[in-house]
Parts: C-alpha cells; sequence; structure tokens
C-alpha cells in the first residue's frame, strides 16, 4: 500500500525555527534585545531571524508534502526516537520561556556576594596627563562610556571635568558616610562576557535604595584608598531614573 502522510519531525523543526525567528525579531522590535546582546550586533541578529523565518517556512513547506509511508518506521530517518523527543522537548521550552518571560537587566545579584570594591576604577599612574584646558570638553560628559574613554586618554587631567552617568546603586564594604557605589556592567558581545566596573559617589547626603537606576551629575575627582588613587564623582545631584534603554556599557 502506498500511503501518503505528513512528516511530523520537520513540522516540529519548521516551528521552532520559525519561533526562534519570530523571538530575535520580538526581541528587536521591542528593544529587549539590548539587554542580551550589544546593540552592535542588532544588524547581524535581525538578518538572523529572517533567514531563520524563512528555513522555518521552507521546512514546514517540505513537512507538509505528501510521501510515502510503505517504508518501515524503523527505517525513517524522519521518525521520532527518545532523543529527538528530548532536544525537541529542551528547545521548544527555551523558546516558550523566551516568549513569554521578559529579559532583565544585570543586577548587584549578579556579583554574587563579591564586594563591588575589586571593581572600582582607579587612575592608571602610567598615563601622562595632558594640558586640561586642550582636554576638557566644554559640556558635561554624558554617561559612562563617553567618561571612561576621556579618561582613559587625559587620566587624571580630567580632574574636574563635569560629567552625567548613569548606574545602580550598589554597595561595598568600608566606605564613609555619603559614599555609595555606582555600578556598570560592561559588555563586548553578549551578557555572557560582562564584566563589572565601579564608580564612587562621594557627597551624597541621603543614599538611594540598593539596586535603584539614579542619574548622578557631578564633577571628577580623586580620593586615596588603600593606595589607590580611586576615581570618584563628587555629586551635585543624586535623582531616580527609569531602566536605560540600553543598560549596558559598551567599550569604544
Amino acid at each position: 500500500m502506498n500511503g501518503r502522510q505528513l512528516t511530523p519531525t520537520r513540522l516540529v523543526r519548521a516551528a521552532l525555527l520559525a519561533g526562534f525567528g519570530f523571538l530575535i525579531l520580538k526581541l528587536l522590535a521591542t528593544g529587549q534585545m539590548p539587554k542580551y546582546m550589544s546593540s552592535s550586533l542588532d544588524p547581524l541578529m535581525a538578518a538572523t531571524g529572517l533567514v531563520m523565518l524563512l528555513l522555518g517556512l521552507a521546512e514546514g513547506c517540505a513537512g507538509r508534502s505528501a510521501r510515502s509511508v510503505a517504508a518501515s518506521s524503523t527505517d525513517d530517518p524522519d521518525a521520532f526516537d527518545a532523543e529527538q523527543a528530548l532536544t525537541y522537548g529542551l528547545l521548544g521550552s527555551m523558546l516558550l520561556l523566551g516568549v513569554l518571560v521578559a529579559p532583565r537587566v544585570l543586577g548587584t545579584s549578579a556579583l554574587a556576594g563579591e564586594d563591588l570594591a575589586n571593581y572600582l576604577l582607579a587612575f592608571d599612574p602610567r598615563v601622562t596627563p595632558v594640558p586640561a584646558d586642550a582636554a576638557r570638553p566644554d559640556m558635561p560628559l554624558d554617561d559612562v562610556g563617553n567618561l571612561m574613554a576621556y579618561l582613559g586618554r587625559v587620566g587624571e587631567a580630567g580632574v574636574g571635568q563635569r560629567v552625567r552617568v548613569t548606574g545602580l546603586v550598589s554597595k561595598s564594604a568600608g566606605l564613609r558616610p555619603g559614599e555609595f557605589p555606582l555600578l556598570r556592567f560592561l559588555i563586548v558581545h553578549c551578557v555572557a562576557d560582562a564584566r563589572p566596573v565601579g564608580f564612587l559617589v562621594v557627597n551624597v547626603p541621603d543614599k538611594p535604595d540598593l539596586d535603584q537606576w539614579v542619574e548622578v551629575e557631578g564633577v571628577v575627582t580623586v580620593t586615596e584608598r588603600q593606595g589607590d588613587r580611586l576615581l570618584a564623582i563628587e555629586a551635585t545631584s543624586v535623582v531616580p531614573v527609569t531602566e536605560p534603554a540600553d543598560p549596558y556599557v559598551h567599550p569604544s
């Protein structure tokens, strides 16, 4: 008998391919992709999502094509087995979680109890300062990436520069009253390679709540701690803000 039937495994593969393609495009469309990947990879991720949708469509068309069932299912390369069922189940569970659960930005819990003091930025004594009047921008440096790039060039000549940075309120042992560390995570490609960077904020009358996003305005200064010349921001304003659209710092 030469009956005809659908190919279940190909239809499942089609659903998974199309589902992951849809998930990628959904994250891009809703602005959530920066919580997973560097925004510089957005064009590549968009292309990946479209290709996966097309592959899912092609696989679905192939799976809906009628085929002969004369052969034994034990000889059928498209027949389900326990290993395939487990693999597809795991992939399906990941896809479902990706669709239903909103991504979250790394917070202080990602430090796993490690003291942020180990990641507070300090001035590098090997950097030769440049004349402040030639290097200092007229406007306040806006956010952490610009501040890090600027101080990487000029070193302690940047002391006195006005800044406006955003980050998470963190905690650290041994700080003085009116101080708190500001936490950001730096990523190159994705959150898997994230590493924390900390800025000491001083001159704060009332410390904000832990894990609160704040915008700090102030000037760059230096504070001596255990032989290190730590970069500090002498705050003139600390204001709670909402989580930024791109919460991670990207190296320039």
